[in-house]
């Protein structure tokens, strides 16, 4: 499979990663994840846990353990596509509007 993130995830990579870089003891630690976890997605034939929404019912999400962040993104079989919807920080007091 190949992983595509869609400009929200991008924008949300980049806002997570200048974030990390400013104010966190192990700078490199949120993108050294957010690569693990790509590779972990073209590599598992299942990823994921469930996380629909009515909007998306495929959606699925992983959660990077040190940076507890979520990747939520939605496979499309047929074109061999992994899209990362977005990024998120799993320590805010709410869920994405997906």
């Amino acid at each position: 499979m190949r992983v595509k993130l869609s400009k929200r995830a991008e924008n949300a990579v980049a806002r997570i990663d200048a974030r990390w870089l400013a104010s966190a003891d192990h700078p490199d630690v949120f993108l050294t994840e957010m690569d693990q976890v790509v590779e972990h997605l073209e590599t598992v034939s299942a990823p994921g846990t469930p996380c629909p929404t009515k909007k998306r019912p495929q959606l699925k999400r992983i959660m990077l353990e040190k940076s507890k962040c979520h990747v939520y993104f939605e496979i499309n079989k047929p074109k061999k596509l992994i899209n990362v919807v977005t990024v998120w920080d799993g320590r805010r007091e709410r869920a994405p509007k997906l």
